[in-house]
């Protein structure tokens, strides 16, 4: 078997591996995953995880076909979500937000250095700063 045949087996392997991660272990396991310009053009099933801009996201929709002019960001919350499990959500280890991720009651978030209790889940993803949600789906903590 030669080297390139190799590395084809080894990319199967790792490819095989990334499918079976929750999704806390796929955080930490981040250069598993492409990134999103690798996948222009190619169709993928729900749940499908990708890289872009070091953050991890998944797809939320049953057949999705990845477009260069849809790049995670305000208007995609309904293709794409974050994924943040590092985090425990509360008060003290509060959930990095950076927007595309469905809040969930109970929860603590972080964005620009104030914390916010979300009192609403949101049910699906935002990607609205957590200073104009205030009152509808998080409170102020700190």
């Amino acid at each position: 078997m030669n080297v390139m045949e190799q590395a084809k087996r080894l990319r199967a392997a790792m490819d095989n591996a990334a499918i079976v991660l929750t999704d806390e272990q796929a955080v930490f396991s981040r250069e598993l995953y492409p990134k999103w310009d690798e996948l222009i053009g190619q169709t993928v099933e729900l749940g499908f995880r990708f890289r872009y801009n070091d953050a991890l996201y998944r797809t939320l929709q049953k057949s999705y076909t990845f477009a260069e002019h849809y790049a995670p960001s305000a208007g995609t919350e309904s293709l794409f979500a974050r994924i943040d499990e590092a985090h425990a959500g509360t008060a003290e280890d509060p959930i990095p937000y950076e927007g595309n991720m469905a809040l969930e009651e109970g929860m603590h978030y972080i964005q620009g250095g104030v914390v916010y209790r979300c009192i609403w889940s949101t049910g699906i993803p935002v990607y609205h700063p957590l200073s104009e949600l205030v009152g509808l789906y998080v409170e102020v903590v700190s």
